[in-house]
């Protein structure tokens, strides 16, 4: 689970500034949004961030997705434009490195990892367990350029390995080397790496999940899951069914279609093909034999009629939806954070509302989800939304400024919808195009 998130010098953020998920425990409404038996901290289930157009809410999620590339893919940095993720507006941009650091729980440990990054190399990264009731970080690695410290004693063999690794990927990470290169003997990397790859989740404005169709032929459980919500999400959808279709079959019947397949079919076991960043089909090996797999939902229409349609014919917010149904299981069963930018997008507020209050309001879930959003109804909503959970995002002078609205102390019978859209807090700006006549 996510602690906290810092950020400093990295696109719309100048100063330092901290996004954590810490509860104000002197309040004592929806206790449920509390998690007190996962680890030994309390934390926060969910968060809200709010702000107007251009103030830095997806540059927040942007943070996290970086430090997550730099810690998992040994390529990412050398293959990104660097000078662009840099605080741009001030003099002297080059003297400060980005300046990103996260703190996380795994498996009931915690850990600190942090990255400074400068155009051309690493100016440092390091990894530490962390013991927040302590206040204490216990070193795992930590590395200046090339020359890395080590808690537990390396063999001088490993260590000439490790500065070879280095020289030879000077923008990469530590952490992403020893993925593909397991010379760290201290386990609590590995731990740590599991954080990034299995327990967080992120999902972009226009990101749709191209493999969804065989996420859900593969994790019953998780297709399930979504087949028992997707007829309450209003879009006069009645049931979603995975279809199996013989290849032959089918590519007599979807001519078209099939022609535009690669030419090297009989080489492939599995494809996914996607149109518009839609999950078309997915194209498998099952038993010897070539099978197409399709998403089929059955639509309502007159006289209770029902017709039976693909995922090309369904609405973008009927897709976004859907994406957003595997990540509710991924933060409800699964133990995940799941960060969505801008919830709203394609979704009228009483979708988002569904989505929002289901995971606010269901028992026993073990993860977080974190997201941006325009939608200020929720801000209306008692039982939905703590103060704590509630974040904003303004733009002061051209960088962005973070903070909570759990740090305005007003008593929880105050509205904060009324408030925001009065602009009692900040973080939101008043459109006027039409000059008053004289």
């Amino acid at each position: 689970m996510l602690l906290r998130l810092m950020i400093k010098n990295f696109l719309s953020f100048d100063d330092g500034t901290q996004f954590d998920m810490f509860p104000n425990m002197k309040r004592t409404q929806m206790a449920n949004h509390v998690y007190t038996d996962l680890c030994d901290v309390p934390l926060l289930k969910q968060a809200a961030i709010y702000g107007q157009n251009g103030a830095g809410k997806s540059n927040l999620v942007k943070a996290l997705e970086f430090i997550r590339a730099f810690a998992m893919d040994k390529d990412f940095a050398k293959n990104v434009e660097m000078d662009k993720f840099f605080y741009l507006l001030k003099d002297n941009v080059n003297n400060d490195p980005i300046s990103l650091s996260v703190e996380f729980e795994y498996n009931k440990r915690f850990f600190f990892y942090e990255i400074g990054m400068g155009r051309k190399k690493v100016v440092k990264e390091g990894l530490y367990e962390s013991f927040p009731k302590e206040e204490r970080l216990d070193l795992v690695y930590e590395r200046k350029s090339r020359e890395v410290t080590f808690a537990k004693e390396v063999d001088d063999t490993i260590m000439e390995a490790i500065k070879k690794l280095l020289d030879k990927n000077p923008m990469s990470s530590l952490m992403a080397l020893n993925g593909e290169f397991p010379i760290v003997a201290d386990e609590r990397c590995g731990w740590a790496a599991k954080w990034f790859k299995m327990k967080l989740e992120i999902i972009g404005v226009h990101s749709f999940m191209p493999t969804l169709i065989d996420l859900l032929r593969v994790n019953k459980p998780m297709m399930e899951f979504v087949q028992g919500l997707v007829h309450c999400l209003g879009v006069g959808v009645n049931a979603m069914n995975l279809q199996e279709s013989d290849f032959d079959s089918w590519a007599k019947q979807h001519i078209v279609m099939a022609k535009n397949l690669p030419g090297n079919m009989d080489q492939l076991k599995s494809m996914s093909l996607s149109a518009n960043s839609t999950p078309v089909l997915s194209i498998n090996v099952k038993d010897g034999m070539r099978k197409v797999y399709q998403l089929i939902f059955d639509n309502v229409g007159k006289n209770g009629f029902v017709g039976r349609f693909d995922t090309s014919m369904q609405s973008d917010g009927t897709l976004r939806a859907l994406t957003l149904l595997p990540a509710l299981y991924y933060a409800c069963k699964l133990g995940k954070t799941v960060v969505v930018d801008e919830i709203n997008c394609c979704l009228s507020p009483t979708m988002v509302k569904g989505i929002v209050e289901y995971f606010a309001k269901t028992n026993g879930t073990n993860g977080q989800l974190i997201f941006t959003t325009h939608d200020n109804q929720l801000l209306d909503e008692k039982d939905i939304l703590r103060s704590d959970e509630i974040w904003f995002v303004d733009k002061r002078e051209g960088a962005s400024v973070l903070y909570s609205h759990n740090d305005f102390k007003e008593h929880h019978t105050i509205s904060p919808y009324r408030g925001y859209n009065e602009g009692r807090y900040g973080a939101i700006r008043f459109v006027k195009l039409i000059e008053d006549n004289v």
